[in-house]
């Protein structure tokens, strides 16, 4: 399997049209003929005004005819694409091989933190391994997914969690020792982390 991660960055004052449009003509009109729907969130803290959504493809060349294919759809070029193209000032992919399987959450009313973990040249794989061997048992609980970049931004660990509210993201760092030993054994392998807080769109499979 291959995940993709597309990311918007949305024009001030635009969130709440994009997302509207989003819900009401891409996601009904897409379903899972085009990638299956894994979650859509847009950021709070940190990736302000920006858009998030997973999608999940059989491989490469599916993605790519699959892609190919929706840009030929009246409704996505006549409906979505005139309506959400003139909110975005930047798009990002990312695409992704999963390092631990896919993994929803059973209780809804989550938020999520994404993670784009930037390795020094070569160390990607090093890092990924220690990361899902040393993580914290709490930690491990809240992944949602893990995962090494493809394409995009290259030696990078893309990490997915869920928590329940953000007192609770912030004591799982702050408060939990076995968190900064990971950091202070493995820290030499990193670049750079970026992080942001998520809140679920109300047509997200994940909530």
């Amino acid at each position: 399997m291959i995940d993709e991660l597309r990311s918007y960055k949305i024009v001030p004052g635009g969130l709440a049209d994009y997302l509207e449009t989003a819900e009401e003509v891409a996601i009904p009109f897409r379903g899972d003929n085009y990638g299956k729907l894994l979650g859509f969130w847009f950021g709070e803290v940190g990736a302000v005004n920006s858009v998030f959504n997973l999608w999940q493809h059989q491989d490469l060349n599916t993605r790519q005819a699959l892609r190919a294919e929706l840009q030929k759809q009246e409704v996505w070029r006549t409906q979505y694409l005139p309506h959400a193209h003139p909110l975005m000032q930047q798009q990002f992919v990312r695409l992704m091989t999963p390092a631990v399987p896919f993994c929803a959450p059973v209780e809804r009313g989550n938020i999520y933190e994404v993670r784009f973990i930037r390795t020094k040249t070569g160390k990607a794989q090093e890092f990924i391994s220690r990361f899902r061997t040393g993580l914290p048992a709490d930690y491990q609980a809240a992944t949602v997914g893990l995962w090494t970049t493809l394409a995009g931004h290259l030696n990078e660990v893309v990490h997915i969690s869920a928590c329940r509210d953000v007192a609770a993201r912030l004591r799982r760092s702050l408060q939990h020792p076995e968190w900064r030993h990971f950091l202070a054994e493995h820290g030499s392998l990193v670049e750079e982390i970026e992080s942001s807080l998520m809140i679920p769109a109300n047509h997200s499979p994940l909530q």
